[in-house]
């Protein structure tokens, strides 16, 4: 692809009203990252349920991750929160909490459990 600007500056002047309207903020660390390709159309590894919102195991990355989507408890729309690294006894990721994820490490080694039996 090729820049056809060449020579001039693409620097245009915004308007107060679009500005506020929009307030430019930095990513934070913390935030979901950006949707991937789950699809939930599909069987998950597993799906639990704590306090009022549903969790769902898909696999990741090639195979090589977990990805953990949530919706409240009797919606329709799950929306991707990040992926998660199994060590054998617990999931690692920094999209959630440590109080969300050991009861999400358990239910996760049940189904595998599960699965494997």
């Amino acid at each position: 692809m090729t820049c056809s600007a060449v020579g001039r500056a693409y620097t245009a002047r915004m308007s107060s009203a679009t500005q506020s309207a929009v307030p430019e903020t930095a990513p934070s660390e913390n935030a979901p990252p950006a949707p991937s390709s789950v699809n939930y159309d599909s069987t998950p590894i597993c799906e639990v349920t704590i306090d009022d919102t549903d969790y769902r195991f898909d696999t990741g990355k090639q195979g090589t991750a977990v990805s953990i989507s949530t919706r409240l408890n009797g919606s329709w729309d799950w929306t991707f929160r990040g992926e998660a690294r199994w060590d054998g006894s617990a999931l690692r990721t920094k999209s959630f909490e440590r109080k969300v994820l050991l009861p999400l490490s358990a239910a996760f080694k049940q189904a595998l459990a599960e699965l494997e039996s």
